[in-house]
């Protein structure tokens, strides 16, 4: 990872402490450009243009000392980039102030190791940026909800209608906490009889055991149209997803296998291209998105074709690629600029098979990843959804 800074200190010893600490924290993947300045004054004015993607400040400078030189340096660059502060042995209370008034987090002056301060640095680096989409995701669903707004005064939407609205998220987070674990347990239930069937070494009674597959297999869809539904509702428009973090890819991968119902988890091929152990990912709405995506190509593809899932990454710019192959009949080329919209469906859909929730849950984790999603024929027959996924500050 590499990064430009700012360094606003005072103390020619304390500056060449920090610059050569920097450069020790290239041996734990830091590699950083540093610009140093000697006052605050200096400091505003190289920060003004842009240009540099942290700042690390003394807090005693000449002009200014304390939680004040935080305060004139957010009011007088409104577009800061993330603040590290840099503290004395006798300033810590201040230094957790200044956390309070903004700063990512602090560093005690001789107390710094440089693996310490790559760290600090890249933490600061990674929460600044999940905080500016945190806030790209409110201000766009403040936007949504004007247009929402908008549209419902231009239909004549009434206030019951309204009061609807706010039963039905009141239902769906009651579903979320109080039906979805009960169906996961009966599910669970489900299989461990069918496994105890099978397990027991004699025959079953004529007819028991197709009546217990297909109540799994209704099971497994109410339990996925519930969990789509709730993502849509909850997470994604209520802004609760949460911020991506490390993720074990194998873990991840094991868990979207396990959410296959059992009859369909053989067709699944996986082929992973990739060295990366983990990857920044929110691992929740992931793992239901891929889920989402072999379903998907699981339905539409005839059985017993295989459907390929293959993992891949690159580097220019550095991400994570998700590949959905199968051998369906593709999708129709009518559809494709609707695919991902919520509600739509594909014409051959049969009633009781979805809410045509499943692709917009998809565009909107990638979304939330900032990442991007295409979808090509699979020659000679078939579609290819592939999803790149952003890594690093690259």
């Amino acid at each position: 990872m590499s990064a430009s800074l700012l360094l606003i200190e005072d103390n020619p010893g304390d500056a060449r402490l920090i610059a050569a600490l920097l450069e020790d924290a290239a041996a734990f993947g830091l590699a950083t450009t540093l610009v140093t300045v000697d006052t605050l004054a200096a400091g505003i004015e190289r920060l003004r243009p842009g240009g540099f993607e942290l700042v690390l400040l003394d807090l005693g400078l000449p002009e200014s000392s304390g939680l004040e030189t935080v305060q004139r340096l957010r009011t007088a660059v409104p577009r800061l980039p993330p603040l590290v502060v840099l503290s004395g042995l006798n300033d810590e209370d201040v230094a957790v102030q200044a956390l309070q008034a903004g700063a990512q987090d602090y560093l005690v002056k001789g107390r710094v190791e440089p693996s310490a301060l790559a760290r600090a640095i890249r933490y600061a680096l990674g929460r600044h940026q999940a905080e500016q989409a945190l806030k790209n995701e409110l201000e766009r669903s403040r936007e949504l909800a004007t247009e929402r707004a908008a549209r419902a005064r231009v239909e004549g939407e009434s206030e019951s209608l309204r009061r609807l609205l706010d039963e039905r998220d009141q239902l769906l987070r009651l579903l979320a906490h109080e039906v979805r674990q009960p169906l996961h347990n009966a599910g669970a239930a489900l299989q461990s009889a069918l496994d105890a069937i099978a397990g027991a070494g004699t025959a079953a009674p004529p007819g028991v055991q197709p009546p217990l597959q297909h109540a799994q297999q209704v099971m497994a869809h109410v339990i996925g149209t519930l969990n789509n539904a709730l993502a849509a509702a909850l997470l994604l428009t209520a802004g609760g997803h949460g911020v991506p973090v490390d993720t074990d890819l194998d873990t991840l991968v094991a868990l979207v296998l396990g959410d296959i119902g059992p009859e369909d988890r053989g067709r699944v091929a996986l082929s992973i291209d990739s060295g990366l152990r983990t990857a920044q990912l929110q691992p929740t709405l992931m793992r239901l998105a891929l889920c989402n995506l072999l379903v998907n190509a699981l339905k539409y593809s005839p059985a017993p074709a295989p459907v390929q899932l293959r993992i891949v990454d690159r580097d220019d710019p550095p991400a994570l690629g998700f590949e959905v192959s199968d051998l369906g009949s593709g999708i129709d080329a009518a559809l494709l600029p609707t695919v991902f919209d919520r509600g739509t469906r594909g014409p051959d859909a049969r009633p009781g098979t979805g809410a045509g929730l499943g692709l917009y849950i998809v565009r909107q984790v990638t979304d939330m990843h900032r990442g991007s999603i295409v979808i090509e024929p699979n020659l000679p027959h078939g579609t290819i959804v592939r999803m790149w996924i952003p890594q690093g500050e690259g």
